[in-house]
């Protein structure tokens, strides 16, 4: 077919097609299209889709011209994409469209497509980011150390002095204003001290107490505030193992001591601070870099994005009515800095021509089953999946982007201590 197209550049995301076609190159799919719709009427003295042809023509002209435009215009288009090598990434606006029955064709689609990125020459300190070091402290071990035993306590049944956190079987007995039993309104319950509602005051009366004690109370038990009488059946307290060679062998088999353990610990309290040192700074980076080549957003890539996060976020709430506006102000920004980093990231595998081989992905493998030998079956495992491979791959991938932006950035490296930080253990 000699389909006649015209490209213009609105802007860096927008274009516009000016397409035309002779009737001898359309005629073929317009006997189509006069089928179709011959095919779908019926008229008296004559079979559904047996019309006479004058008759279709004469009386169901607009039907066929309209049957026509709406099924071929859409083949042109595309045909006329391919001509152009472009890659729309929204449905096109068919507009202008000028036909009629044994005249050429004409029309016109506007369309977005992925702006194509002009990237900076890289130079050294191109950006300026900042690196926070975390410096932990022997509390912190000392804290992780405490909830580790914690996990791991064991229930024991207590006959005397009940303390807060402690757990207790009781017989709960309604009362009546003048305080007598009523009857029918007993039951065994399971309280915890200093849990809700057994809470602050509430929680005093039940501290120091033996099995076999009452104790009274006005309290809500989630019926409203009433009167009643506890009796402590059982006390239970959860105890924590001692800190031990023996309790260091069940954590982790290849400790020989507890000095090393909590060396251990130390260390892992202080890689995790690194991750997310690391974290933090490498989204510092890319901000960084997204500001300063600042890519223009195509409106429908982001109408796009923020649908699917306005979906996402309907059903995590299982709520089909949540407020869309406020889910989109919410996620305005991220969505934006999400999608800048896409098209960033993007023209940067391709400008600067990185890739990783299979042999880099299964080199990391090898690595992760030599550095944690007890965790080799979970690994393998792990990895024959092939979308966790892809996974690592794009991962892979992403360091070396990190790697090629670090050598290009101004670092300014910053200790901070995470005693003066609100919250800082970290979680292991």
């Amino acid at each position: 077919m000699n389909l006649k197209v015209k490209s213009k550049k609105i802007n860096d995301f927008t274009y516009e097609l000016a397409i035309s076609a002779k009737w001898e190159d359309i005629k073929a799919d317009f006997n189509l299209a006069k089928k179709k719709v011959a095919k779908e009427i019926k008229l008296p003295g004559f079979r559904k889709g047996k019309v006479p042809e004058n008759i279709l023509m004469s009386q169901y002209i607009n039907s066929v011209e309209m049957g026509f435009v709406q099924d071929f215009c859409e083949k042109y288009y595309i045909m006329a994409l391919q001509k152009e090598e472009l890659t729309p990434i929204n449905q096109a606006q068919l507009k202008d469209i000028d036909f009629s029955y044994e005249n050429d064709l004409s029309f016109k689609s506007e369309f977005e497509i992925e702006p194509s990125l002009k990237l900076p020459k890289f130079k050294k300190n191109m950006v300026t980011v900042e690196k926070i070091n975390f410096i932990s402290n022997q509390e912190e071990v000392d804290k992780t150390i405490e909830n580790i035993l914690n996990s791991q306590a064991k229930a024991e049944q207590i006959e005397k002095g009940s303390m807060n956190g402690d757990f207790l079987i009781v017989d709960k007995q309604e009362l009546d204003e003048s305080g007598l039993p009523i009857i029918g309104k007993k039951e065994k319950k399971y309280i915890a001290i200093g849990q809700d509602p057994i809470i602050e005051e509430k929680a005093e009366s039940f501290i120091s107490k033996n099995a076999g004690d009452k104790v009274k109370l006005t309290i809500d038990m989630g019926e409203g505030e009433k009167n009643y009488e506890f009796t402590i059946e059982t006390i239970q307290r959860r105890v924590p193992p001692k800190l031990d060679d023996e309790f260091v062998k069940q954590m982790d088999p290849n400790c020989k001591s507890v000095d090393e353990w909590k060396k251990n610990v130390h260390e892992s309290i202080d890689n995790e601070y690194k991750r997310k040192s690391d974290e933090m700074f490498h989204s510092s980076l890319i901000d960084q870099f997204v500001k300063l080549v600042n890519p223009v957003l195509p409106s429908s890539m982001l109408e796009n994005y923020l649908n699917n996060i306005v979906n996402e976020v309907k059903q995590n709430q299982n709520n089909q009515n949540a407020d869309e506006v406020q889910i989109r102000e919410q996620y305005q920004q991220f969505a934006e800095n999400n999608l800048r980093w896409f098209l960033l990231r993007k023209s940067i595998i391709s400008d600067k021509e990185l890739s990783v081989s299979p042999n880099e992905v299964e080199d990391f493998i090898k690595d992760a089953l030599a550095k944690n030998e007890s965790q080799k079956a979970e690994i393998e495992r792990f990895y024959k999946k092939e979308s966790n491979k892809n996974k690592l791959s794009d991962d892979l991938l992403d360091q070396k982007i990190i790697d090629m932006l670090k050598e290009h950035s101004k670092i300014k490296e910053k200790d901070q201590k995470t005693s003066e930080l609100q919250g800082a253990q970290p979680n292991l």
